[in-house]
């Protein structure tokens, strides 16, 4: 075999093909003994040129939603999607026993965003919140997030948390959940601020938020 350097230079074409090694398969799992392969150009080109499109975005329009000793589907507004889209917001009618539902129907990697506006309701204390993801129903997926701090009456702070989801089979399930300690005050949770923006064109915040784009 000829030195590499010692071969032609030319400009690739979308019919063209390069040497690699397979690594990862389709469904993001480890190839045993990384074999070496043969990539597209145009296959190439189409993984290079993804990127993340927005699915779903919906916002509560309750002004509080105040957490309890055990976890809570936090809402985020009315149902959304059908089958046939690639996500789904089930049930939110907004009430404690109705929770939220993400369904993921088509498998991807998934970036989601959650923003909440986080206080008390009452004045004073310390509330100590938690807030997790429950996926699938069946356990806890990533890290726990605390906020235990004081707050003013109607002075919430904003809360963002990003989440990248790979999903590997279609119908997985997300909960969004929120849940205080019985250490802290039981009046905090998400609640609006308490003087209204008042700026034209300047939408009004939800105390809970959520975007969806999926990597396509």
């Amino acid at each position: 075999m000829a030195i590499i350097y010692s071969y032609p230079t030319l400009k690739p074409q979308f019919g063209d093909k390069v040497l690699g090694s397979n690594i990862i398969d389709a469904s993001g799992a480890a190839v045993v003994g990384n074999p070496t392969v043969q990539f597209n150009f145009t296959d190439i080109k189409a993984l290079v040129d993804q990127d993340y499109v927005l699915q779903l975005e919906s916002s509560s329009s309750v002004t509080s939603q105040i957490a309890t000793l055990s976890p809570y589907s936090i809402q985020f507004g009315a149902p959304q999607g059908t089958t046939a889209s690639n996500v789904q917001l089930l049930q939110g009618s907004g009430s404690l026993t109705a929770s939220d539902t993400i369904k993921i129907n088509a498998a991807g990697t998934y970036q989601i965003t959650l923003t909440y506006s986080v206080g008390i309701s009452t004045a004073g204390g310390t509330p100590y919140l938690v807030f997790r993801t429950l996926k699938d129903n069946t356990g806890q997926s990533g890290p726990s997030i605390v906020v235990n701090q004081a707050f003013l009456v109607g002075r919430p702070i904003p809360l963002v948390i990003p989440i990248v989801a790979n999903v590997t089979s279609a119908g997985a399930t997300f909960n969004f959940q929120m849940l205080r300690a019985n250490t802290g005050d039981a009046n905090g949770g998400l609640v609006k601020n308490g003087s209204p923006v008042n700026v034209s064109g300047v939408t009004e915040p939800s105390i809970a938020t959520i975007q969806i784009y999926k990597l396509v």
